[in-house]
């Protein structure tokens, strides 16, 4: 059964990471649903480490070329965004238990629901000729900020930076890829947390066979998201995604404050 954990938990780790629904959310709510608890630390940075590798693979190209250009306009942006993130993901940690953050999962829901909704009906007022931009310092800016607002379960990471771009007047398809570029620095930076958090009071229980298991199934589905994802932005079809998060909030909030059952 741990095995079949695994699995669950590395596709749930790939597709939510890169869809616009919060993995974070996803995996605290599957985890409470199957009543899966104890320290899975080691398991969890191998999650990040598997959806770390999935943009590498699929950016691979911009990933050289941000190597060969370390102070290039785009790294610039990149780091920007990284800053405020970092600080406000800290923050959030310190001054948030397990026990908070669970209580937010439903409104999480929520307002990823209201803001995929709120920039689905801003795109479509744009005129055709709308003239789209880079991402800029300031813009990366306040991408890094809604970034690391969306440390908070159900606040979905590449939904809220997507959305940013998009609100901002960013390209489509620019959007998309500068949330997942954004994403490494991010996933490494989760990565280190836990690692030192591991180092700290130990990985808990390694199953090497579960691990594997959910490391390759993190990895293919995310391979396969981030390409949907990439459509996805492109057609401008975000509706499906606020409505199961609607549905979703309404479902967890009413568990949490009515029905109780789990």
């Amino acid at each position: 059964m741990v095995i079949l954990y695994a699995l669950i938990l590395g596709v749930l780790q790939g597709l939510t990471e890169f869809l616009p629904i919060s993995s974070s959310g996803h995996l605290l709510l599957f985890e409470n649903i199957l009543g899966i608890s104890g320290d899975n630390m080691f398991f969890n940075v191998l999650m990040h480490f598997a959806t770390l590798i999935a943009v590498v693979v699929i950016f691979w190209k911009d990933v050289v070329e941000l190597i060969k250009h370390p102070f290039g306009k785009r790294m610039q942006a990149i780091v920007i965004a990284t800053i405020p993130t970092v600080i406000l993901a800290l923050v959030v940690n310190y001054f948030f238990d397990e026990f908070a953050l669970s209580a937010f999962l439903g409104f999480g829901f929520l307002i990823s629901a209201v803001v995929i909704t709120a920039t689905s009906i801003m795109q479509k007022k744009r005129s055709l000729n709308y003239r789209f931009i880079e991402v800029n310092k300031k813009n990366a800016l306040l991408i890094g900020i809604v970034q690391g607002l969306a440390v908070l379960p159900g606040i979905s990471r590449s939904g809220s930076t997507i959305c940013a771009g998009l609100m901002l007047g960013v390209e489509r398809e620019e959007a998309a890829k500068f949330s997942f570029l954004v994403s490494i620095p991010v996933i490494i930076g989760g990565m280190i947390f836990e690692l030192i958090g591991g180092i700290k009071s130990g990985f808990g229980e390694v199953n090497g066979l579960a691990c594997f298991v959910g490391f390759v199934a993190a990895f293919v589905v995310a391979l396969f998201t981030i390409k949907l994802m990439m459509k996805i932005v492109k057609k401008g079809k975000w509706w499906g995604f606020a409505i199961y998060l609607f549905i979703l909030a309404i479902f967890v909030i009413l568990n949490q404050y009515v029905l109780c059952l789990f």
